[in-house]
């Protein structure tokens, strides 16, 4: 423990390079740019390795009518959850180690995922690519390095400002159908390397350039030395925390507010699965391969905009009434994408339905997780957000089993609607009820 003190203190006392704030906010962005292709483009060649796999090969030795190998696939995805439930004691150790190490592996656990599926030749090895995936997209660690490291008062717009950005790189993905897939099914694993070597990249230049954050070190070097950490004039007030997901478990469950956050977020994730199976539901509406891509086009510029307006509005109006708004426009959003797709009507208007929906389901997820870090201490932050992520996970697990098991006796688009529909307007109601407002809350102070 004195070593790690004495490296700590050490590490504080340097001064960081001229122009580091502006290299980090650099590095943020491409971290999130990895995050976003890694996260998104899996789903956008879903309908091109179902078939593949499961239509013209075989699984299990047997091959599969397209929706029968989605279900069959989605199921066994599950497997990557379970794997991917091992992720938030992994984020918690962010409480002990520090954000940069996590930073770097996370980065190249997404790199490596994107590598093994472009070079995999068999569903098995596929999937291991698929869980590495699963496993590291869901860190986030770039997330806790905007929020410690930017000013209070414009958290929300910095951090939808980088977000925006890096989501609008989503735009490489259907640029890549076009450029190496040339539109071709089976040319799917192409997509894959670009995102893939850039990750490597990526992962070299946050080993050389990125610190760690200031908000980490002096919380650690405080508990190190044996002091709280917290305002002098209320210690008897302040919950002693300790860093771990099963003590991060503990402390939401004490806490009537943050509780009342997670069960919300919980049912706002069971709408997951149905959010992301956009390119299947347009597959089996019939739209051709290039009408889903030119559909596909418009999600990048719509949620970056979408994004970007989300901040400002979340640092003025506040965190439950951004996700209100945006989870309102999630639902209508998505109704125009199920008719426009069914209908056969132009690209343009499915693929502005889908943007919007998308990038608004994305948004109320990611300001529902922003109100839980601002509830928090920062020794227990990652724990808390890693102790989230687990908890969520029975929502997305209802998910999947209903939309698995009903696509197979009812059409996607409509299995898909009467599930997340529900789920999406009841949390975003709830939460602008029953939830806690957090705007300009500064991280320094909460106990």
């Amino acid at each position: 423990m004195t070593t790690e003190l004495e490296k700590l203190q050490k590490e504080r006392k340097k001064a960081r390079y001229a122009g580091y704030f502006a290299v980090l906010l650099i590095m943020i962005v491409l971290t999130d740019i990895l995050d976003n292709l890694a996260t998104n483009v899996g789903a956008n060649i879903t309908s091109s390795f179902i078939t593949e796999f499961f239509v013209n090969g075989k699984v299990f030795g047997r091959s599969f009518e397209y929706e029968e190998g989605l279900a069959l696939h989605n199921t066994i995805s599950l497997f990557g959850y379970v794997l991917a439930l091992l992720a938030p004691f992994y984020k918690s150790l962010a409480d002990r180690i520090g954000r940069k190490p996590l930073f770097v592996c996370s980065a190249l656990g997404m790199a490596a995922g994107l590598l093994i599926i472009f070079l995999c030749r068999s569903y098995p090895v596929f999937l291991v690519g698929s869980f590495m995936l699963s496993f590291f997209i869901g860190s986030d660690i770039q997330i806790l390095y905007v929020l410690e490291e930017a000013p209070k008062e414009k958290r929300a717009t910095v951090y939808s400002l980088l977000k925006g950005i890096g989501g609008l790189s989503s735009v490489a993905i259907p640029a890549m159908r076009v450029a190496l897939m040339h539109n071709d099914p089976a040319q799917w694993r192409n997509v894959y390397l670009l995102p893939g070597l850039f990750g490597l990249g990526v992962v070299v230049l946050l080993i050389l350039l990125v610190k760690e954050t200031r908000v980490f070190q002096d919380k650690r070097i405080a508990q190190l030395e044996g002091k709280s950490g917290l305002p002098a004039e209320e210690p008897e007030k302040a919950p002693v925390v300790k860093a771990g997901i099963i003590p991060a478990i503990k402390y939401i469950f004490k806490r009537k507010d943050l509780r009342a956050l997670i069960l919300i977020k919980m049912l706002f994730d069971a709408a997951i699965i149905a959010m992301t199976n956009y390119e299947s539901i347009m597959y089996r509406a019939n739209m051709d391969t290039a009408s889903i891509t030119t559909a596909e086009f418009y999600y990048p510029f719509l949620y970056c905009a979408a994004v970007i307006i989300s901040g400002f509005l979340a640092d003025r109006i506040g965190r439950k009434k951004t996700v209100l708004l945006f989870g309102l426009i999630c639902a209508g959003s998505f109704i125009l994408f199920i008719v426009s797709a069914n209908g056969l009507w132009s690209p343009a208007i499915v693929g502005i339905g889908y943007g919007l929906y998308l990038g608004g389901y994305w948004i109320g997820r990611d300001y529902m997780e922003i109100i839980s870090t601002e509830m928090v201490p920062t020794e227990i932050r990652a724990s808390i957000i890693g102790a989230e992520g687990l908890l969520v996970y029975i929502g997305m697990g209802i998910g999947f089993a209903f939309v698995n098991v009903g696509m197979l006796f009812m059409p996607l688009w409509l299995i898909c609607s009467l599930f997340a529909l529900p789920c999406i307007l009841v949390s975003v109601f709830l939460l602008a009820k029953y939830g806690k407002e957090t705007k300009g809350v500064d991280y320094e102070t909460i106990s």
